[in-house]
């Protein structure tokens, strides 16, 4: 028989070891639990970390991990309850944790709750303090100011599955992502969300700003991984694309067996994507993420999203240099923290006049993502504005493009629960709190003095709309404020004088660009330095002094080097549109009468194709062949002569005269 003390011995030690077997099954779930969670599946790290609660586990992180898959997946209002667990805990937490904390809030509309969350989350951190930009009055105030400036509408290509990262693909087409593929068919799914894997489709764009017709990307660019977000540069040679570290059929991963996200550039050969290559370090690696790509409006800079640096599931927006399409730099640099917050900044795009768009729940928003634009201010710092109400609800909305013409674009929401497409039309411009326009510039004078009174209008080239118009003060300066990355033709005026066009290269946000001239009159041109007049009947080619206007041998092809003396006159007649010219073209006497009459015909024709090929209207311009009709010496049939003196006969005049 057992002793009554060794049998209460024997209990204990049971117990004991129910409660080290309890407490090991414990660790193994929450090892378990934070292994998938480590590898990005939120849903169901989730689950596992709802059945550690159930069965007691109030732990900090338990509810903090809890909160961040919810998080993650854009499940704000579950979020909010469990990072409140911690919150009301009286325990110390990560200075993200508040942050995220402030976000779920700020989703749910509870404001005044998330700018106190946010004022501790300053006060640890010891940054600025940013959190009256929280605080409800303000943010809705400054949200009303840019609000009701979108007329909008789904697309007709949009399906039950996700759809998402409208970019422009030429004049008529976009490149966009979809799971309708993987998502009805295959059914392969991502871990994060539960969610299928992408493809990258084209769709037509419609009068009306719709998108039909869509099909997969041609070429090679679609694996049963993920592919979004893709970029396409201006002349349809190159296409910068987002996709799992994927090579020769192989997924990449790192140590923990984490594969990450990674930026590829694709070669357009016969209208097929091929040639796929992954960017290099620094913008690639296996250890972090790098996404979403947007080009500059100028081709030179490549944007895009990381993860690198971050604490667990925060991004950034950095930028590399890019050269000739393809060869991107090795100076990757984030973004200041002007654009850059503790939260998520994601899909960037920068339109024509230079201004970043992105998307971020970092930035004070109506909740989730939101769109916000920034532009750079002459010191060089990013002022950014929330786009306002219709593209930004209390739900995430990401992934906006716009045309800076036309001001229609595309952006994406889960505003119905679902990834959705939709397109819209800006009614109304962005208002920021200065002004981010290029300048053109300059003083007009004549014989070294200001003259006061000279127009000066600047069209834009692409649609030859007039985007100011102003006259030049008693300084003779002007200046015309236009829209940076655009190409403009500059067009001074003044009756009796003689018109002056300048085309001008895009100029950047506050760039100025200074044109300067001597003006003249109608009836003069500048010749080495001096004025001289010109009449009617004078011959050009005298009085601005211009080399002999040489053809091919026995041809009519004009050379390059007296396309350089044509281009003079081509100037003078675009400067003076109320002047004429005939083109007389002569030969020497060598060679057959009937055969230098023909000659000397064809090269007057072909001297007045370039002038008109040059932009002057056919009615301003003639030409007449004379043949060896009007020698200007004694080099006639059988007289022999010098090359000196048959060249004297071989040329070309440019009788000027004066419409009324």
């Amino acid at each position: 028989m057992i002793s009554k003390k060794i049998k209460t011995g024997l209990v204990l030690l049971c117990i004991c070891l129910l409660q080290i077997g309890g407490i090991n099954a414990q660790d193994k779930k929450i090892v378990k639990a934070n292994e998938v969670y480590n590898k990005f599946a939120f849903v169901e790290a989730a689950k596992l970390y709802e059945r550690l609660v159930e069965k007691g586990n109030t732990s900090i992180e338990v509810y903090t991990k809890l909160g961040n898959c919810h998080y993650f997946n854009a499940e704000y209002k579950e979020a909010a309850e469990s990072y409140a667990k911690v919150f009301n805990s009286g325990q110390s937490a990560d200075p993200e944790f508040y942050f995220r904390y402030a976000q779920a809030l700020n989703n749910e509309k509870n404001y005044s709750e998330a700018n106190a969350v946010m004022k501790k989350y300053y006060a640890i951190t010891g940054k600025v303090d940013k959190s009256q930009g929280w605080e409800e009055k303000k943010l809705l105030a400054d949200i009303a100011k840019q609000s009701g400036r979108y007329s909008l509408k789904t697309v007709s290509i949009n399906t039950p599955v996700s759809d998402f990262g409208a970019s422009f693909y030429g004049k008529d087409k976009v490149v966009y992502a979809s799971a309708k593929d993987t998502g009805v068919i295959i059914k392969r799914k991502h871990s994060w969300n539960e969610k299928a894997f992408m493809k990258l489709y084209t769709a037509q764009i419609g009068a009306d700003g719709d998108l039909t017709d869509a099909a997969p990307i041609k070429g090679d660019i679609n694996t049963k991984y993920h592919q979004s977000s893709a970029v396409i540069t201006k002349d349809g040679k190159y296409m910068y694309f987002t996709r799992n570290n994927f090579n020769d059929g192989k997924l990449g991963a790192d140590k923990s067996g984490t594969n990450f996200l990674k930026l590829y550039v694709a070669e357009n050969v016969k209208d097929e994507w091929k040639n796929i290559k992954e960017l290099p370090y620094p913008i690639n690696s296996d250890g972090f993420s790098s996404a979403h790509p947007a080009l500059s409006p100028d081709e030179t800079q490549l944007f895009f999203v990381s993860d690198r640096d971050n604490n667990f599931g925060n991004s950034d927006i950095f930028v590399v240099s890019l050269k000739k399409g393809a060869l991107v730099g090795n100076d990757v640099t984030r973004l200041g923290d002007e654009i850059n917050t503790p939260g998520r900044e994601t899909y960037p795009f920068m339109d024509a006049s230079g201004i970043l768009y992105f998307s971020s729940d970092g930035h004070p928003g109506l909740g989730g993502l939101d769109v916000f634009a920034a532009m750079k201010d002459n010191d060089g710092k990013y002022h950014v504005v929330n786009v306002g109400d219709g593209v930004n609800t209390e739900a995430d909305d990401f992934a906006y493009v716009i045309n800076s013409e036309s001001k229609k674009g595309y952006f994406a929401s889960n505003r119905t629960n679902n990834d959705d497409i939709y397109t819209f039309t800006e009614n109304r411009p962005l208002q920021f709190d200065f002004d981010n326009r290029a300048m053109i510039f300059g003083t007009i004078t004549e014989n070294g003095k200001p003259l006061p009174d000279f127009n000066a209008e600047i069209f834009k080239a692409s649609t030859n709309e007039s985007v100011g118009k102003v006259v030049t003060d008693a300084e003779g300066k002007y200046k015309v404020m236009v829209d940076p990355y655009q190409n403009y033709r500059a067009y001074y005026t003044k009756t009796n004088y003689a018109e002056k066009t300048v085309n001008t290269e895009q100029l950047k946000p506050l760039e100025k660009k200074e044109i300067s001239f001597e003006v003249t009159k109608v009836m003069e041109v500048i010749v080495d330095g001096e004025k001289v007049k010109i009449e009617d009947g004078d011959d050009l080619a005298k009085k601005l002094k211009l080399k002999p206007i040489y053809f091919d041998l026995n041809g009519y092809n004009i050379r390059q080097s007296s396309k350089k003396e044509l281009d003079k006159v081509v100037e003078l007649m675009r400067d003076r549109p109320n002047v004429k010219i005939k083109v007389n073209s002569y030969t020497d006497s060598r060679g057959r009468d009937e055969f230098n009459m023909k000659l000397s015909e064809n090269r007057a024709k072909s001297t007045v194709a370039y002038i008109v090929s040059a932009g002057i209207p056919q009615e301003r311009i003639s030409g007449e062949g004379f043949g060896e009709t009007n020698l200007l010496n004694h080099c006639s049939n059988g007289v022999k002569c010098s090359e000196q003196e048959h060249e004297l006969n071989r040329r070309s005049e440019f009788i000027i005269s004066f419409q009324q």
